[in-house]
């Protein structure tokens, strides 16, 4: 079981759920919504009708012009002549301007500053938008949605989250994307480096319903919800602890985005539930799992890597399935994936071996031999000859163990090759072969048996043959 555990944990390790995510964040056109608007109180009806009421001034022709002129820079891309032309038609002349009129001259300023990617400068300007009075309610939330997207964009997510519930409070009616910004925003101070787990945990709950809810959005408007949003839902139910929902993630993305690494991770997390479940029987269940999930990425071709291959047959290994195991290597090997190493040709006998493939296991168990640096591969070579009842291949190995050294019990390889030279009727080599054995007391009894045994063999051959002679 140990070693099982130590396979779940690599698959886990090599396909870490953990990955940093990027989430593009631009500048569309203002859609309404309110993920966590509540039944408004008499207070927010109030509040609702305020913004109704407002009185905005008009926008003179004059400045309308200038604004115009301005427009033509923008549109050729040449936003330092756009500038001017604000700067030389109405900046001077700020204090003589009505406030709408002064919320349309910097909402532009904003625009171009943020065209640029001067994201600071364009805060300022469009923080003097908002400043000004009687602003229309829909300036008012688009500058303020904008103002939460551009401190996403400079990585100020307290300041984003700020002005996104500021913009959600006069959003009755949800739509998806704004719940995302917002959930990505908790997701990034929850993700913070040297931040507590708890604390990381809070931001994560705040996120989490967000990201549920888009998600039912989209799928009333019989729309495909975002890959990337379940993504980050894994992501967060993973540094959670919350296993079994990071499974059912796993097993929504594998069954509609079919790609390599939500298999790998699938299978991966499969194995670490595993080694957490409360009884054998779900314990077997989860295991099974994660065989018949690693198995299924190794039937679509997904496996390219030489440790992917060997993770297989190491769990087709601990499922007694040895015959798939060493057809694994066997491939893998062959097509160049899996690296031609001691380690990895070994793995492949011993697999052809618990298969009771005895004679396909002595060409890599040979290899394996042959490039170790000492002679235990040897030993286990004669000891499969010895089976297949080969006697001269298995004397001949045994005999190269014990000539590489190495080895842990050296008098034990003694007797093996004593066994195989007395099978062969060579009793003199035999006998050389347990005297070696003697000098070690672990085999000094046995061997000495052996040697008692080999004189009253040579006795009764010399007298059968003074019989027949």
């Amino acid at each position: 079981m140990n070693k099982f555990t130590k396979i779940t944990r690599a698959l886990v390790s090599a396909t870490a759920l953990c990955g940093v995510m990027a989430f593009a964040t631009a500048l569309p056109a203002v859609v309404g919504i309110s993920g966590q608007a509540q039944a408004a109180t008499k207070k927010e009806d109030r509040k609702f009708e305020d913004r109704k009421t407002r009185r905005t001034p008009a926008l003179s022709e004059k400045i309308y012009k200038v604004l115009g002129k301005a427009q033509e820079c923008a549109d050729l891309n040449d936003y330092p002549c756009a500038l001017q032309v604000l700067e030389d038609g109405l900046g001077h002349k700020l204090e003589k301007l009505n406030s709408y009129e002064r919320a349309q001259y910097y909402n532009f300023k904003g625009f171009l500053y943020y065209s640029q990617e001067k994201y600071g400068e364009a805060l300022k300007a469009y923080e003097n938008v908002l400043r000004q009075e009687n602003l229309p309610a829909a300036m008012e939330d688009t500058t303020v949605y904008t103002m939460a997207q551009l401190y996403f964009i400079k990585e100020d997510y307290n300041n984003s989250i700020k002005m996104m519930l500021r913009w959600l409070e006069f959003q009755p009616a949800p739509t998806a994307q704004p719940l995302i910004l917002l959930a990505q925003a908790y997701y990034s101070l929850g993700t913070a480096e040297g931040i507590a787990p708890a604390a990381s945990a809070e931001y994560f709950n705040k996120a989490i319903p967000l990201i549920l809810q888009a998600i039912d959005l989209y799928k009333a408007s019989d729309k495909q919800p975002k890959e990337n949003w379940y993504l980050l839902l894994r992501v967060m139910y993973f540094e959670m602890k919350q296993n079994q929902k990071v499974v059912d993630i796993l097993e929504l993305l594998v069954n509609t985005w079919p790609k390599k690494e939500y298999w790998l991770q699938l299978a991966g997390m499969y194995g670490e539930m595993s080694s957490d479940a409360t009884t054998e029987e779900a314990r077997l269940a989860l295991e099974k799992k994660q065989l018949a999930t690693y198995e299924t990425a190794y039937r679509q071709g997904y496996l390219e890597k030489g440790s992917e291959l060997i993770n297989m047959s190491q769990l087709y290994m601990y499922h007694e399935a040895p015959y798939w195991a060493s057809d694994v290597i066997a491939k893998g090997i062959k097509a160049g994936i899996i690296e031609k190493t001691k380690k990895n040709y070994e793995s492949l006998a011993q697999a052809r071996i618990n298969a009771q493939d005895m004679r396909q296991s002595l060409e890599p168990l040979r290899i394996a031999a042959e490039m170790s640096d000492d002679g235990e591969l040897y030993k286990k070579l004669g000891q499969v000859y010895m089976q297949l009842d080969d006697y001269k291949n298995g004397a001949k190995y045994f005999g190269l163990a014990l000539k590489k050294g190495g080895l842990k019990r050296p008098d034990s390889v003694a007797i093996y090759k004593g066994m195989c030279h007395f099978n062969l009727g060579e009793l003199d080599n035999a006998k050389k072969a347990f005297e070696m054995a003697t000098k070690d007391k672990r085999s000094r009894k046995q061997a000495k048996k052996w040697i008692a045994y080999l004189s009253k063999e040579k006795e009764r051959l010399k007298q059968i043959k003074e019989f027949l002679g």
